[in-house]
């Protein structure tokens, strides 16, 4: 996995991860890390909003991608986003699903639960939105 074709910077909505390099559609960018807990305890620690770095796996299994050395979590939302989380082998990896030129930021859609739970108040600020 091309991980030296990333890094993490100041994006518009505070930290993002960007390409360093160019990375071909399909190519794989970055796996979600962290320890795996029951989906359950997941959805009692979401309930409260002490973490925001919960990836579900399945109904039994979500990453608690809280941790700074999981780069992935630096993976901003975007409703026009140019990767997508896929699973694995049991293991959540970003693949781009257009070609991300040097330069960009690599998005995802944090599908509309989060977007919700998280950006209700204050709407979506990713780049399509925001410029709308």
């Amino acid at each position: 996995m091309p991980q030296k074709k990333i890094r993490v910077a100041r994006s518009h909505t505070g930290l993002g991860l960007f390409a360093t390099a160019t990375i071909r559609k399909r190519a794989l960018v970055v796996e979600y890390t962290g320890r795996r807990i029951s989906t359950v305890k997941a959805q009692e620690i979401e309930s409260r909003r002490a973490n925001k770095y919960m990836f579900e796996i399945n109904s039994r299994w979500t990453i608690d991608g809280s941790s700074r050395r999981n780069m992935a979590r630096y993976v901003n939302h975007s409703c026009e986003p140019n990767a997508e989380a896929e699973l694995v082998r049991g293991r959540m990896m970003f693949r781009a699903v257009e070609t991300i030129a040097a330069g960009d930021e690599i998005t995802i859609d944090y599908g509309e639960e989060y977007v919700e739970l998280y950006f209700a108040k204050s709407g979506c600020k990713c780049v399509g939105c925001k410029e709308a």
